[in-house]
């Protein structure tokens, strides 16, 4: 970084040599309405970040026999293609789909992976994108950083939990936040390392065939922790507008074990991250109080290293923020 503030040639080029900086958009659609309102938000965010070449493949889990195709025409400001998906899991059967594709018939290497579904502008407050520069996007390689929305049970869960003491559990592996899968972004080299996203294709080993009371097979890999929350996740309404809290049924019951199945997929993900040791940055940091810190990001300052690590010591406080005082009213240390 030079004195003015300016990024030096080094900051822009580390970890991509002197070539440009790809990144590869795997872009899960499914709801036309949805994925016109998304490629708008991309479109501009790839055109605000100059010197990275980005390549999106729409993967189209409504249309599973589509066939490769360029993607030109919807507008995007960058490359595009367009393939068929696997809508068997969701977007994580879909995302796996098309990093197949990807494979196959794209030679070029790829320096991070954005994956994206066509929830994200309903879902998040899309300001924090705005913390995301160019710069910021480079270094995530070289530091080994993944960058999205963390979420925790501690901050979902109508009931204080102590997920430092009694994590959630699959598999016997501990899960005490996890990255949402709407919109993350994470270095390639990673991401080959996290393939294949899915890990419960069906979920056959995780459900009985129909019991309101005992949903879940005694031999299912998760604690019993766990399936609480689960059950609860689902079943209880616990805040105004809401729309969980359905009374478990032989009707409501394919609902369940699909939103449960969505869930396992997105924590088991997070599980394999966690244990590559990445960092994250976490971009509630950027919500308003109570749910986030209320950071303001154009207060972050620095060379594009130092910010980097500056966001990923925030986002420990952020996890901290979210867990610890629903721990201390669990211990009757706190009362609100």
């Amino acid at each position: 970084m030079s004195a003015d503030g300016v990024p030096s040639h080094y900051d822009r080029l580390q970890g991509a040599g002197d070539r440009a900086f790809r990144v590869l958009v795997l872009f899960l659609t499914f709801d036309p309405e949805k994925t016109k309102g998304v490629r708008a938000v991309l479109g501009d965010f790839f055109k605000a970040r100059e010197g990275i070449e980005f390549t999106v493949v729409e993967i189209d889990n409504a249309n599973e026999q589509r066939e490769w195709q360029s993607a030109s025409t919807e507008g995007w400001p960058c490359r595009a293609f367009a393939v068929g998906g696997d809508n068997t899991a969701h977007e994580f059967t879909g995302w796996d789909r098309g990093w197949r594709e990807v494979r196959a018939r794209l030679p070029e290497t790829f320096d991070v992976v954005l994956m994206v579904n066509d929830a994200l502008a309903n879902s998040k407050p899309l300001e924090a994108l705005e913390a995301i520069d160019a710069d910021i996007i480079r270094q995530l390689p070289a530091q080994k950083t993944v960058l999205g929305w963390v979420d925790t049970f501690s901050r979902v869960n109508p009931d204080p939990l102590d997920t430092l003491a009694q994590p959630m559990r699959i598999g016997g592996q501990a899960c005490r936040k996890w990255l949402c899968t709407t919109f993350f972004m994470v270095p390639r080299s990673v991401f080959e390392k996290l393939y294949p996203v899915t890990s419960f294709s069906t979920a056959n080993e995780v459900f009985t065939r129909y019991c309101p009371e005992k949903p879940f097979r005694e031999s299912a890999p998760l604690s019993q922790n766990y399936q609480e929350f689960l059950y609860t996740h689902q079943t209880k309404v616990w805040r105004r507008g809401d729309k969980r809290g359905y009374v478990l049924s032989e009707t409501t019951f394919p609902l369940f074990k699909n939103k449960v199945r969505n869930i396992l997929n997105e924590h088991a993900l997070s599980i394999k991250l966690w244990k590559l040791g990445v960092g994250h940055v976490n971009l509630a940091i950027f919500d308003r109080p109570s749910r986030g810190l209320g950071i303001k990001h154009d207060l972050v300052k620095g060379s594009a290293g130092t910010r980097l690590r500056k966001l990923r010591l925030l986002s420990w406080r952020q996890f901290f923020h979210e867990v610890i005082p629903p721990l201390l009213k669990r211990r009757g240390l706190r009362s609100s």
